[in-house]
């Protein structure tokens, strides 16, 4: 039986003053350096990790330093937060990001931090295997099979984040139990988020209507909001409370196919990928997905000139 991962005694861990200059890479254009993305040797070994796996052992001890104390001097409980790192190609700007990122979480003595990575061909069981999911479970299990967590935050490998940026998305969560960031996609002009699903957009373009840093700018001027409302969000930066999962069902990252009649009664049929089948079970569970426009992460993508 595998043992969870946790990350104790951190705060060990030196300063590196490299990491400090992190922030400066969210604002980078997301495909530049590419030469820099790194090629994890295939002999690294697949370690799949996740509370699950501990179920029969004693409880969980806190992790790292106690939290600070409550009114009545008693140290307060610490949020257990899982990270969910799927794939196994990180690059080393990934890594300076995780490396930083861990030991100012610590530092702030309010989490116990578990880690859940997977790999895998089928990004789609890949997310599952995040969630400590198993097969052999059957139909009405829980994530890590319903061991206590209080977080659930997911971070893509071609994600480039800063510290506060992770920090600011756990936060994010004592306002709405499901937070994402904001990242430009591969096309170098839409944030990967639609605000609706836009049927008569999608008859004429094949897709649906993905925001624009444009519209977003627009719509903070106008508003002075922070969280914008979404029905679908891309996973590559990502918070779910554990109550959302409570009112989901196994196996969470499946949808049923977007049926859609075309003005000329052209039947066109949509396979959802699994981060729009996440996102439809979340709204279909009565949560509100929201994107923290304050929070914007780099997207490492390859370009070739």
């Amino acid at each position: 039986m595998k043992e969870a991962t946790k990350v104790s005694e951190v705060s060990e861990v030196s300063e590196v003053s490299e990491v400090s200059e992190v922030s400066e890479v969210s604002e980078v254009s997301e495909v530049s350096e590419v030469s820099e993305v790194s090629e994890v040797s295939e002999s690294t070994p697949d370690t799949q990790v996740s509370i699950a796996e501990v179920q029969e052992s004693t409880a969980p001890t806190t992790t790292g330093p106690a939290g600070p104390s409550g009114n009545n001097g008693v140290p307060e409980k610490l949020k257990r937060v899982i990270f969910a790192l799927p794939g196994d190609n990180f690059s080393s700007k990934f890594l300076i990001s995780w490396t930083s990122t861990i030991s100012k979480v610590m530092d702030t003595r309010k989490y116990d931090i578990l880690i859940s990575p997977a790999t895998g061909s089928y990004v789609s069981f890949v997310r599952m295997k995040t969630l400590g999911l198993d097969t052999l479970r059957g139909d009405t299990q829980k994530p890590f099979n319903n061991e206590d967590f209080d977080l659930w935050v997911t971070i893509d490998s071609d994600i480039i984040f800063t510290p506060e940026q992770v920090i600011e998305l756990i936060e994010s969560t004592e306002h709405h139990p499901v937070v994402a960031g904001m990242y430009r996609m591969a096309d170098l002009t839409n944030y990967a988020f639609v605000k609706d699903w836009d049927i008569n957009y999608f008859k004429e373009n094949g897709t649906f209507k993905f925001s624009t840093p444009e519209e977003i700018d627009v719509w903070k001027k106008e508003t002075s909001f922070k969280y914008y409302p979404v029905a679908y969000t891309g996973m590559g930066f990502m918070a779910v409370k554990k109550e959302v999962f409570d009112k989901m069902r196994y196996p969470y990252f499946d949808a049923e196919l977007n049926i859609i009649i075309a003005d000329d009664g052209k039947v066109i049929r949509d396979i959802c990928s699994e981060d729009v089948a996440f996102s439809k079970n979340i709204i279909k569970a009565g949560y509100q997905i929201m994107i923290n426009t304050d929070i914007r992460v780099g997207h490492l993508k390859q370009l070739v000139i």
